[in-house]
């Protein structure tokens, strides 16, 4: 028999070892149970009922919540906004000694203290309005600023985002501190890269969709047009955590377009020119405060596109020419003047698991874009493959390049890496490459095991490089620890160690003018944990440590210390570092952030270049050239941020299908009436129909009020049909679709609603 607590029991999780909620199927199993019970004595008091309460079982597996119980629940009253407030600063020092030479005056610190603002707000009708603003005051160590100083430096952006124009056409606008736009083709292939520039101007962007298909309803929209457009200052940005931007003068102008002209096929070009602007390279590193000493450029290029695209194939060409000119004939600008072009070809192919992507380029000496440099005096080609499958993942890479006038370094890379899922828990890896430039060779292979433990996942690593000047060998373990259920919520742990071995050759003596040959050995040692020792705080610390017994600079073309260039040679070894990094972050509240971090990082090198000429004739001695071949360095790093975060309100909502995939709302008024001259207008004396059912798209209804009036509000633009339902309209008046007298079709019409605009529609009833 069953008792009323019981039926409470029943409400919580039946399905223990699985954690699953079937406090639904409750009530079904009470009800069921209640068939069979005995009514209660007319002198007994039923049980008072138990509100039911949702618990965590489980013996504790699930981690409890580490969020406030402040939280409010969302505010979705309203349009869709945000508001979020910066308040911080941030400090920068360091400390460098090369030899006996004093670098006291580059270790300026840079600091800066600000407050950014940025609010969005979605109208009803004219796309998600933006604010961003800053004000900050620091310092600077970059171009066309004077050292030492702090100043005030302050942005601003109005922008508006999916701004509907109707037909199918959205725009986007933005005035004050922006960049440069390009059209979307640009964002689509591998090689051949367009830089954005800073600019204080205005710019504008303008997509057009086409109507929607009813296989394209739960896709994402995708333009078949765009055009954009802007002008205004370029500039640089700089600054720590706030930009610092500074104007370089000058005016700049681009604009561009791209359109599908066919099923597959886009065709697209984008154009920019900029007018006596401070070459951006040379105000870099120019002395701070000297303006005179940066050249002036001025240039124009072109880049056009076009592809082809289908199912697992997509094809892309590109061509490019600018031309520079320098105002300072006797300044040597960063670039080189005149004309140049170039051109690349891309190609993607996928069938099943397998992706092919391969490509062909040219560019010549002195290509530029604007102010900005992009890939020049290269050509080459690449071919990329990757296959994966439930198991299996392999990966194939081949990059060849060379210069186009022999100035620069030429040469291929070839990489492989193949990865094996022997279980759910343990795979095994190798990566192998080989690098050949200008003569000099570096090979690398290194193996890997994935595994997991009752002590948390792991890996161990075993590799071994080698070029022409040394063999190096190294091993590592990176281990991310289960940590006890006793320490805070949260808590993580993992720790990387690795030992390496160097062999340096013979020949390295006389690039580095030390001893014959050499054996060292390096260790590392990295540490990164974090907890939540309260709700809502959190800590997270990172410790680095490396140690390299070697005296010389390793190899030319380090595989496991490389600095990411594909053919780049190392100028210098780092001997001994140390790095430690702090970060706290605190919600203080459901809008209010704190976070702060701070770094100290400290090392020593080895120069292998740079070493300065002596007027003896004999050189240095030995004892001055280690002396200067040697350098520290260490760098302190803080900031401390409060953050307001605020979001409230929904999407807007349309009445009406959609005939494009985005766009704006209007509205369709009007009212139906006795017309008792049939000439189809309303005339004043002509009373109105109420209760007559308006239907829009057969999904919106309404009725017309005691005048006959209606009002639909906030209606998707583009054609929509208005149907009826006429059972209140009395004897012997009727509603036919226009032009079908004695034909006795029901009324329907199709109306056009603009963005912003009110469509008028009466309807006329005739007597029959």
């Amino acid at each position: 028999m069953f008792k009323s607590d019981n039926q409470v029991l029943l409400r919580i999780r039946i399905c223990y070892s699985f954690g699953l909620r079937v406090a639904i199927l409750a009530p079904m199993l009470a009800g069921t149970a209640a068939h069979g019970q005995t009514q209660p004595a007319p002198n007994e008091k039923p049980e008072p009922e138990i509100a039911y309460v949702d618990r965590l079982i489980g013996d504790g597996s699930l981690e409890p919540s580490l969020q406030s119980d402040d939280v409010p629940s969302s505010n979705t009253s309203g349009n869709l906004r945000s508001l979020v407030v910066e308040v911080g600063g941030a400090r920068i020092t360091s400390k460098s000694q090369t030899g006996s030479f004093d670098t006291s005056a580059l270790d300026r610190p840079q600091q800066e203290a600000g407050i950014l603002v940025s609010g969005k707000y979605q109208t009803d009708n004219f796309g998600m309005i933006g604010l961003d603003a800053q004000i900050r005051r620091g310092s600077r160590l970059g171009p066309l600023t004077e050292p030492g100083t702090d100043r005030w430096n302050g942005l601003f952006r109005l922008a508006t985002d999916d701004l509907p124009l109707g037909s199918g056409w959205l725009g986007d606008g933005a005035l004050g501190a922006t960049s440069t736009p390009l059209i979307g083709l640009f964002d689509r292939q591998t090689r051949f890269f367009l830089p954005v520039t800073p600019i204080m101007g205005a710019a504008v962007s303008l997509e057009a969709y086409k109507p929607i298909r009813p296989s394209e309803i739960d896709e994402d929209p995708v333009p078949f047009a765009s055009l954009n457009l802007s002008v205004g200052e370029p500039g640089l940005l700089g600054g720590l955590r706030l930009n610092d931007y500074s104007g370089l003068s000058g005016l700049l102008v681009s604009g561009g377009g791209q359109l599908e002209m066919a099923p597959g096929w886009t065709a697209g070009a984008q154009a920019i020119a900029v007018d006596n602007t401070r070459d951006p390279f040379a105000a870099l590193i120019q002395t701070p405060g000297a303006d005179d000493a940066v050249p002036l450029i001025s240039s124009q290029a072109i880049v056009g596109s076009l592809a082809y695209a289908r199912p697992g194939l997509r094809l892309q060409a590109n061509t490019i020419w600018s031309n520079r000119s320098v105002s300072q004939a006797e300044t040597q600008a960063f670039a080189p003047a005149g004309q140049a072009a170039g051109g690349s070809i891309d190609v993607r192919y996928r069938s099943g698991r397998k992706v092919h992507n391969g490509g062909i380029y040219y560019f010549g000496p002195g290509l530029s874009w604007g102010a900005s440099a992009v890939l020049s005096n290269a050509y080459g080609a690449y071919y990329r493959f990757s296959r994966s499958s439930q198991r299996w993942r392999w990966t194939f890479n081949l990059d060849a390049i060379d210069s186009v006038d022999n100035s620069g370094l030429g040469g291929f890379v070839v990489n492989a890496d193949a990865r094996r899922n022997i279980g759910f828990s343990t795979a095994i890896g190798l990566n192998s490459s080989l690098r050949v430039a200008n003569g000099q060779s570096a090979g690398q292979a290194l193996a890997y095991v994935d595994f997991e433990t009752g002590l948390g996942t792991s890996r161990a690593e075993a590799g071994w490089s080698r070029d022409a000047l040394s063999d190096f060998y190294r091993i590592g373990f990176v281990q991310n620890w289960t940590l006890p259920e006793s320490l805070p919520a949260g808590s993580r742990l993992s720790t990387q160690v690795s030992y390496q071995y160097r062999k340096q050759a013979d020949q390295a003596s006389s690039a580095a003018g030390l001893v014959q040959s050499e054996r060292a050995d390096g260790f590392s040692l990295a540490v990164s944990a974090g907890l939540m020792p309260f709700k809502d705080v959190s800590l997270d610390a990172n410790v680095a440590y490396t140690t390299d017994a070697s005296t010389a600079a390793s190899e030319f073309f380090g595989p496991f210390q490389s600095t990411g260039a594909s053919f780049g040679s190392f100028a210098s070894q780092q001997s001994d570092s140390f790095s430690a990094t702090m970060v706290a972050s605190a919600r203080l509240s459901a809008n209010w952030n704190l976070s702060g971090s701070y770094t100290d990082t400290r090392s020593s090198l080895v120069s292998r270049f740079g070493i300065p000429l002596f007027n003896s004739p004999l050189g240095p001695d030995p004892t001055q050239l280690e002396e200067l071949r040697r350098s520290s360095f260490r760098l302190r790093a803080a900031y401390l941020t409060v953050r307001y975060t605020m979001s409230a309100g929904r999407p807007r909502s349309l009445m009406g299908n959609r005939q494009f995939p985005v766009g704006g709302v209007g509205n369709l008024a009007g009212s139906v009436f006795f017309d008792a001259n049939e000439n189809g207008k309303r005339d004043p004396a002509e009373a109105g129909v109420p209760g007559i059912i308006v239907i829009l798209d057969g999904r919106e209804a309404l009725r017309t009020d005691q005048a006959g009036f209606y009002q639909f509000t906030g209606v998707a633009d583009g054609q929509h049909r208005i149907t009826l339902n006429a059972d209140n309209l009395p004897l012997p008046w009727v509603i036919e679709r226009d032009g079908t007298d004695d034909i006795g079709l029901p009324y329907a019409a199709t109306v056009e609603i603009g963005v912003r605009a009110t469509t008028q529609l009466d309807i006329a009833a005739k007597r029959q």
